[in-house]
């Protein structure tokens, strides 16, 4: 485990939660990327500094957590437009024979 020359702390494994918010889908991404977050900053509020893969962790993270909220938004979007498409064709007019 690596620790911070400062205080002695732990790093936080920001790391892993940033990756995997940018490989995941996008409703996963959100909640690793808000972990990989909440970690970071849990980190700093007691005292330590984020170098090295903490660092890059909470910036993947960040960014993960970002692409995710675009992703959901665009998936959000598709699945409108195919259901009015769906909709305005007669595809879904199953009822009436």
């Amino acid at each position: 485990m690596e620790y911070n020359n400062q205080n002695n702390l732990p790093q936080p494994n920001t790391l892993v939660f940033g990756i995997l918010s940018l490989v995941l889908g996008p409703v996963l991404a959100i909640i690793f990327g808000a972990i990989g977050k909440k970690k970071g900053k849990e980190f700093v509020a007691q005292g330590g500094e984020l170098v090295g893969a903490s660092k890059v962790g909470v910036i993947l993270s960040k960014i993960g957590f970002i692409l995710g909220i675009i992703g959901t938004i665009i998936l959000v979007i598709y699945i409108i437009v195919a259901v009015v498409a769906l909709g305005k064709s007669g595809a879904m007019n199953y009822m009436n024979y």
